[in-house]
């Protein structure tokens, strides 16, 4: 079975289990567990899964912003949040 079959059939698993497993794909598809972690270090580098160890999982479209970035994002609503609380406060 080429990648061109497996790839999109990896991701609807992954979609539908929420993670998907070396092993179990390597059973699933009757290959190698090597052709499986071949395939999904391929979705990761195209940005579809995010390798975890033993599997991968879909990409959780968080990321990780720094504190000061985090305080500058939105400025003008927290001071408009803020005089609204304020304003409440006796």
């Amino acid at each position: 079975m080429s990648q061109t079959i497996r790839h999109p059939e990896i991701l609807e698993i992954a979609r539908r289990e929420g993670k998907v497993t070396v092993e179990g794909l390597a059973e699933h598809f009757g290959v190698t567990l090597q052709t499986i972690r071949r395939d999904l270090s391929n979705l990761a580098e195209a940005g579809r899964l995010e390798r975890v160890h033993g599997g991968a999982i879909l990409p959780s479209g968080t990321t990780n912003i720094g504190y000061e970035e985090r305080r500058s994002l939105n400025q003008g609503a927290k001071r408009a949040i803020a005089r609204a609380c304020a304003a409440r406060v006796p």
